[in-house]
């Protein structure tokens, strides 16, 4: 379902942007709801990431620096 939305830019942007899409055979709504699509996209990717990087971390949450730095140079030096 599409809605619409209003927005305000300097009238050179809008002009510009125009031109732009006329140029590419698309519109400036399709342009600006393809580039938000991609914004959420790469947001949502890089929640992703930090999820499992947090649920990889979840596990050292307890250990004292002490205790961390001794993993860490026992994975070094086994490595």
């Amino acid at each position: 379902m599409k809605t619409t939305i209003n927005l305000r830019f300097d009238k050179n942007t809008i002009e510009a942007a125009k031109a732009y899409a006329s140029k590419k055979q698309t519109s400036v709504s399709a342009i600006i709801e393809a580039y938000l699509k991609k914004l959420i996209a790469q947001d949502r990717k890089e929640d992703f990431a930090s999820d499992n990087l947090i649920g990889i971390l979840k596990q050292y949450k307890d250990l004292s620096d002490e205790e961390l730095k001794a993993i860490y140079l026992k994975d070094k030096h086994n490595a």
